[in-house]
């Protein structure tokens, strides 16, 4: 088959989210990347230097990366990491290193802290709070990316007068990495892509975000996307969102969904699966913000208290970090039913451990984000469990997670908040053996094979170049 793209065509890609950083988003940059390199594109990926103190970071994947890509990593420090690091040094207390490993949470992650819920012991400690707080919400504005995106962005210019470059791509979050491709479009001329894996405006996790502050956003948003040649997001419910949202913009609107790699998990799905005392449920990822999941806990204590065999016979393994104040609560509900022994929270484990839990367990729990915008929200963390192919036990609100769940039959959906229905669910999932395999709707998973996405994706720049 003849190539349809010219030799030489380059893409800058500007991706916060990328190996070793260990987070969901990484794998869609990385496989982007990977196959429009092999579609003929030459891409270039402008990106985050970590190290050992950077959050999330996990040297083995770098070998996600694919060979012979070019990525130019600029060094990420926060305002606020300088700014209390001086102050500490002031008042003469020790000092955290002005490097990522004081930076803050992966990209895209809230910002707010728990450090306010902490009476200070002394007025400094008052003043050094007060101090975070309003760099936190006023200085760092819309995110703790803003000095890492003006140093990216001379990289970025200087790549620009020396070379040639065809086509900016920015996948966002962070934002601040959005003042880059509008700046490259302003003043070389460049086509702009805009990939928006979460809202920035308007996302269910970003509902801590004042009206004053909301407002400030809003309109830097809406500038920088006057400039976008193309907008795209992960759901048809966001791109229909982002319409009413960004009135002015001239950028045509594209959706092109998250998607899975059977290549990923062919060797652990190639592993038999081992035989279980207990029936296990896999939870991979994170639980902060409005990401909880209390309504499983609750249903199975409830049922627990009819059935108390349940204790032993059911385990609930949540594999990744969970936020102290969420923690509380999880302790609350499961000292009340008496489930402590069945909840295991195994904090961060390296991603191919993660991939093999979900091969091997009996059912995957999906738990997914609540608030305004949730209708659109599609975990990357289903695409996994896709790939993984065990039943999918989701909360979640109605909309697009539900919709690919129940039209791939991948398992059942419920209101993410909804103990009735959940216990309803789950007594009806419990008292039937667990499925040795999974009978999905292979022809229409076919679509959300990332080779597919990023195939789309390669047509579209196309056209813009």
């Amino acid at each position: 088959m003849v190539n349809p793209h010219p030799a030489g065509k380059t893409v800058l890609f500007v991706a916060g989210e990328f190996p070793p950083i260990k987070t969901i988003g990484r794998l869609r940059a990385t496989k982007f990347v990977e196959h429009l390199r092999d579609d003929g594109w030459s891409p270039i990926v402008l990106t985050i230097a970590a190290d050992p103190g950077t959050p999330g970071y996990d040297p083995a994947l770098e070998a996600e990366v694919p060979a012979g890509i070019e990525i130019i990593r600029v060094p990420w420090s926060t305002i606020e990491a300088r700014v209390v690091s001086g102050i500490k040094g002031l008042l003469g207390r020790p000092s955290a290193p002005s490097s990522a490993a004081s930076a803050g949470p992966p990209p895209g992650a809230p910002q707010a802290s728990s450090d306010a819920a902490r009476p200070p012991l002394y007025p400094r400690d008052l003043a050094l709070s007060a101090v975070k707080w309003t760099i936190r919400n006023w200085v760092e504005v819309p995110d703790n990316y803003g000095g890492w995106a003006n140093r990216a962005l001379a990289a970025a210019r200087e790549l620009c007068r020396t070379r040639t470059v065809d086509l900016v791509f920015t996948t966002l979050p962070p934002f601040s990495a959005a003042k880059i491709g509008y700046r490259l479009k302003r003043e070389f001329g460049i086509p702009w892509v805009v990939d928006y894996r979460d809202l920035w405006v308007g996302d269910v996790l970003r509902e801590w975000v004042g009206p004053v502050r909301g407002r400030i956003e809003q309109s830097l948003e809406r500038r920088y996307m006057r400039a976008a040649d193309l907008i795209v997001a992960v759901s048809e419910q966001k791109t229909e969102f982002l319409k009413t949202h960004l009135p002015n913009s001239p950028a045509r609107r594209e959706t092109l969904t998250n998607g899975y790699d059977p290549e990923i998990f062919a060797p652990y799905l190639a592993e038999p699966r081992q035989p279980h005392d207990t029936i296990d449920f896999v939870f991979t990822g994170r639980l902060f913000k409005n990401r909880r999941g209390y309504a499983f806990a609750e249903a199975l204590g409830q049922l627990a208290e009819r059935e108390p065999r349940l204790r032993s016979r059911v385990r609930v393994h949540i594999l990744g970090g969970v936020s102290p104040e969420i923690r509380a609560r999880y302790d609350e509900i499961l000292a009340r039913y008496g489930l402590a022994d069945v909840y295991r929270f195994a904090g961060d484990i390296p991603y191919h451990e993660a991939m093999r839990a979900q091969v091997q367990a009996d059912y995957l729990l999906l738990i997914v984000d609540t608030g305004a915008t949730a209708s659109g929200v599609i975990p990357g963390k289903l695409f996994e469990y896709v790939a993984a192919r065990r039943p999918i036990f989701a909360l979640t609100d109605p909309g697009a997670t539900q919709e690919i769940i129940e039209r791939g039959r991948l398992g059942i959906a419920v209101p993410a908040e909804d103990v009735a229905a959940c216990r309803t669910a789950l007594a009806q999932w419990l008292g039937r053996p667990v499925p040795e395999r999974l009978d999905a709707d292979e022809q229409y998973l076919a679509q959300f094979d990332r080779r597919q996405i990023s195939a789309r994706l390669s047509r579209l720049l196309q056209q813009l170049v």
